[in-house]
């Protein structure tokens, strides 16, 4: 995959050299023929004034296609490099670097929650970081969402599958897709919301004159000059004046409303323009898959395959970002009553396209969604979508499954079987050796099929709606006055009250009861360990304490022993991270702490 992107960057490296000739060549085309072209205009119009005025016209005719040309090469180029930046975000990521340009999902992150926390889902190095393609908060939003429910809905899930393949497959499209958003910041995410609350502006005051007023303006200035031409009108500054003043007089009555409405649109017109692009692209692009086609079925199709009306909303919030230099804002008030206008033709474009962003925004975010989940596919071919069934024994069968965060040249994959025989699992190892991991390994590819997305394994098949319960990295809290054995507590609590839930779950614990002395330590997880097989739970259990095996050996219809071992080589421990049916013999904390300069008696 690396090699992919690094032959669309080539290209693309190539296209903006010419897209940078074209652009500098454009500007000097258009300074020679703005000089050449007044010039001209003055020299004919010396000549005869008719003559120069159809110079004129053509002039600003040739000039404003010109400069739209122009724009349209700039655009180019700022396409080019955010492609560019995607691009180069992808081959880090392919590289074992940080996901650099897209949220984290930090402010998702809850302690409390049954797996999250364990599963790393949210913050620095976690599987949203890892996954997250979305730049909207509705599309960050949705990423996180589905990240913490289980679905329970086989059609749905296939639907989910369906999507992330078609979009896996449209890889040029997502990429350009992608692209489109790149450059809108990780702190202006919340842009898109605040768009789509943007509500009608309250009435103005004589804003039904002042709508009509606004479109005649230009031919009350034509016939001021026309007047002075024709009628020797001398006291023609008299009367510029007096249209100035009126304008500002019309700005004034209305200042209190049109600031604080302001306030409410206080967007980026480059944000806009991302989003414009992106909603194009969707625009433009026929989908096949149920789930997208439901999702995009209220997308405004025919309004931005003729006009795009977000191009109209982003000249009207450019003009209005005009107001904010005091030297423009004198020039456009100057020319008409600037902020009423612009306040009214806001209100009509809302009135004209009523839920217009709700629907864009929904939108973007489904395929942003979709879109991180497809390039997650993309990058990992090797990696399958799983299956799931309701009514077989067979909980979770995976073949070389391992864990999607690891670097991948350090990956080392399992295969596992969990079924009626072995409902409740007791895993026991040496430090280091891979038993924490091994669960986490479990849960977040869990995650992951729930979410449609493909799993680091080559097969998987899992049980239709099983959820995680987690009791891993159980911490203290200051904050919260609460220590380590009364977070153990809560976290105990949680697991009894969701045995009595009667929903199908997966309990995955990590050394039980930490934060107490051994033997009551002891007691507590046999306790515990007892209670999940007398009711039937299916589980994963980790521990150093051999002694949990015992109860093994009074259930051997229902509970299976693995481990985790290791080796030694010149004084070293050599790990090999691959889990082993039976009981671990050998531990290696003396070993480790003697290797630090701690001599154990």
């Amino acid at each position: 995959m690396i090699k992919f992107y690094e032959t669309q960057l080539k290209s693309l490296l190539e296209n903006r050299e010419v897209l940078l000739k074209t652009y500098n060549k454009t500007s000097t085309y258009r300074l020679v023929f703005l000089v050449f072209g007044i010039l001209c205009i003055l020299k004919t119009f010396q000549i005869n004034i008719y003559l120069g005025g159809i110079l004129l016209v053509f002039f600003l005719v040739g000039f404003y296609y010109l400069v739209k040309y122009h724009e349209k090469t700039e655009e180019n180029l700022l396409q080019n490099d955010h492609q560019q930046t995607l691009l180069k975000n992808e081959i880090a990521i392919l590289k074992n670097e940080p996901n650099s340009i897209y949220s984290d999902g930090s402010n998702f992150s809850n302690p409390h929650h049954i797996f999250s926390a364990d599963l790393d889902l949210f913050g620095p190095n976690s599987l949203f970081q890892f996954l997250n393609r979305a730049k909207t908060r509705w599309g960050v939003e949705l990423l996180a969402k589905n990240m913490l429910e289980i679905e329970a809905e086989l059609d749905i899930l296939q639907k989910k599958q369906e999507a992330t393949t078609e979009l896996k497959e449209k890889n040029i499209w997502r990429l350009k897709f992608l692209a489109s958003l790149v450059s809108i910041p990780n702190s202006l995410a919340d842009t898109s919301h605040q768009i789509s609350q943007i509500s009608i502006p309250p009435k103005l005051a004589l804003g039904t004159f002042l709508k009509y007023y606004g479109k005649i303006v230009p031919l009350v200035w034509m016939a001021l000059f026309v007047g002075f031409y024709f009628l020797k009108f001398e006291g023609i500054g008299f009367g510029i004046g007096g249209l100035v003043i009126f304008h500002f007089y019309l700005n004034g009555l209305n200042k209190k409303i049109t600031e604080l409405y302001f306030e409410q649109i206080s967007v980026t017109g480059r944000a806009l323009q991302s989003f414009s692009k992106a909603a194009e692209l969707i625009a433009n692009e026929e989908f096949s898959s149920k789930i997208l086609q439901e999702a995009l079925k209220d997308f405004p199709r025919a309004n931005l395959k003729s006009k795009n009306p977000i191009e109209d909303f982003s000249l009207i919030v450019k003009r209005l970002e005009m107001r904010k230099n005091m030297i423009a804002w004198i020039f456009l008030t100057s020319a008409r009553p600037f902020e009423p206008i612009e306040t009214l033709k806001m209100g009509d474009w809302l009135s004209q396209n009523p839920n217009f962003f709700k629907e864009i925004f929904k939108g973007i975010a489904i395929l942003e969604y979709y879109a991180s989940l497809g390039t997650l596919h993309f990058n990992n071919p090797e990696w399958c979508l799983p299956s799931f069934h309701e009514l077989r024994e067979t909980f979770i069968s995976a073949k070389q499954i391992g864990h999607p965060l690891i670097k991948v040249h350090k990956t080392i994959s399992n295969d596992f079987e969990l079924n009626n025989h072995n409902r409740v699992n007791l895993i026991t190892g040496s430090n280091m050796s891979g038993k924490s991991t091994f669960l986490r390994t479990i849960g977040i590819n869990i995650i992951l099929a729930n979410m449609g997305s493909p799993v680091f394994a080559l097969k998987l098949h899992l049980r239709l709606g099983m959820e995680p319960i987690c009791y891993m990295r159980i911490t203290d809290s200051i904050y919260e006055n609460a220590s380590t054995f009364k977070a153990e507590i809560e976290r105990i609590k949680l697991v009894l009250e969701a045995l009595k839930n009667g929903k199908l779950h997966i309990f995955l614990i990590d050394e039980m009861l930490r934060g107490t002395n051994s033997e009551d330590k002891l007691k507590g997880s046999m306790a515990l360990f007892e209670k999940l097989v007398n009711e039937n739970a299916i589980a994963l259990l980790a521990t150093h304490d051999l002694r949990l095996s015992e109860i093994s050996a009074k259930h051997t219809d229902k509970v299976k022993n693995f481990y985790f071992e290791y080796a030694t080589a010149n004084g070293e421990l050599i790990f090999d991270y691959l889990i082993k049916e039976g009981v671990c013999k050998s531990f290696n904390a003396s070993l480790l702490l003697e290797a630090i300069g701690l001599k154990m008696s």
